[in-house]
């Protein structure tokens, strides 16, 4: 029953993501690679936080918004790092304040998002689990990282 429910969760929350890339035809690939990694990053987090049934039918609507509101406010600090990358250096002490002040609060954007889901997950799983998450979020970006390292060595290696 347990597995039933998290494909059901799994093939829910593919569908919704598939729906949500469709709109950019022209960036299929980076589409395709970015539900792969979503696909993994589900199952990753399913089989090592080891939800039941009713935990996972409410934490996953849960942790799926987190991760837009996360993408949305990444990516806007994303764009102002960009705008600090692409800036003269001859900008007034103002408009570096205020870009300054921009970005600071980006980071403090990201910050309080991860307060208030971090409150909003302690009303669905017990606090351990709620650790767990974290460590198996960090697990998750340690294996893509070395996934990618490993990808590209073999990359190089060949002829």
């Amino acid at each position: 029953m347990k597995k039933i429910i998290i494909l059901f969760t799994l093939s829910i929350f593919l569908i919704a993501q598939s729906y949500a890339f469709e709109s950019c035809a022209g960036d299929q690939d980076h589409n395709d690679r970015w539900e792969r990694y979503r696909a993994e990053k589900v199952a990753f987090i399913t089989t090592n936080l080891d939800l039941t049934p009713e935990e996972a039918q409410k934490f996953w609507p849960v942790y799926n918004q987190m991760e837009k509101e996360r993408s949305e406010a990444q990516k806007m600090r994303r764009e102002l790092e960009q705008k600090i990358n692409d800036t003269e250096t001859k900008l007034s002490d103002k408009e570096i304040i205020k870009l300054t002040r921009e970005f600071a609060g980006s980071m403090e954007e990201e910050g309080k998002l991860s307060s208030k889901y971090n409150e909003k997950f302690l009303t669905i799983l017990p606090p351990q689990k709620v650790l767990k998450l974290y460590q198996v979020e960090n697990d998750f970006r340690m294996h893509m990282f070395k996934k990618f390292r490993d990808q590209r060595r073999k990359e190089g290696e060949r002829p």
